[in-house]
């Protein structure tokens, strides 16, 4: 929900780069031509990801074709220009690298559910805590949101740790939230305010000026990690 006044800029955003360990991280609004890179990290990586992703009937190669890309694009460019969602795509170095995204903003609430994923060849580096940095420095600064939450599966060790280094707090679990993997899973409910918020620190960092595009100046140190655009993960880490 959107209040009177202007909308917030929640699509054709660009934030950073934030330079981690020599590495450039940027967050942007997705493309229609991501779709092929997408596409292959996807399948790349579905034993990683999937025991996370919510279940569908459709096999993981149909769930990935370039037309459910385009589609999920779509649906995301729709949401980002309604204020409902923020959609971007992780990149490392110029290379696809992953999503992060903000779901389900409610703007009288002040309040949006964050997820995402990475590509495990950039793992160890930084860039998840990065990215994260960036998305919550935008979320709690340009979008003046106050609280951010996570559902994490059960299990779900990496996002766990994640979650823990934001600073996240765990506020309670949900039984059978969701349909994950194949059948309903249990899920905790991770939560971070803008008062409780500390940036984590970041090996070798050095951040420049990150601009949104329609956005003011806003601080370079700054955000956490799902997904599909329009369809929320439940943070593959």
């Amino acid at each position: 929900m959107v209040p009177h006044g202007n909308l917030p800029a929640t699509w054709g955003v660009r934030l950073g780069p934030l330079l981690v360990n020599g590495h450039e991280v940027v967050l942007r609004s997705p493309r229609v031509r991501d779709g092929a890179a997408w596409r292959e990290v996807r399948l790349r990586e579905r034993d990683r990801i999937e025991p996370w992703w919510g279940t569908s009937p459709m096999s993981w190669e149909d769930r990935h074709e370039i037309s459910e890309w385009v589609a999920s694009y779509l649906a995301a460019r729709r949401a980002g220009r309604a204020g409902e969602a923020l959609t971007l795509v992780v990149e490392c170095d110029g290379e696809f690298a992953g999503q992060s995204n903000l779901e389900r903003i409610d703007h009288t609430a002040r309040s949006a559910e964050m997820g995402g994923w990475i590509d495990s060849r950039f793992g160890g580096r930084g860039v998840s805590t990065a990215a994260a940095r960036l998305l919550i420095d935008y979320a709690f600064v340009r979008l003046r949101l106050h609280r951010l939450t996570g559902p994490i599966c059960e299990g779900n060790i990496a996002a766990t740790w994640g979650a823990r280094r934001l600073g996240m707090v765990c506020e309670g679990k949900m039984s059978g939230f969701l349909d994950i993997g194949g059948r309903r899973r249990d899920h905790y409910l991770w939560a971070l305010t803008v008062d409780q918020y500390v940036p984590p620190e970041l090996p070798s960092a050095t951040a420049r000026a990150t601009a949104p595009s329609r956005a003011p100046h806003q601080r370079a140190t700054s955000c956490c990690v799902p997904a599909v655009p329009g369809k929320a993960e439940r943070w593959a880490g």
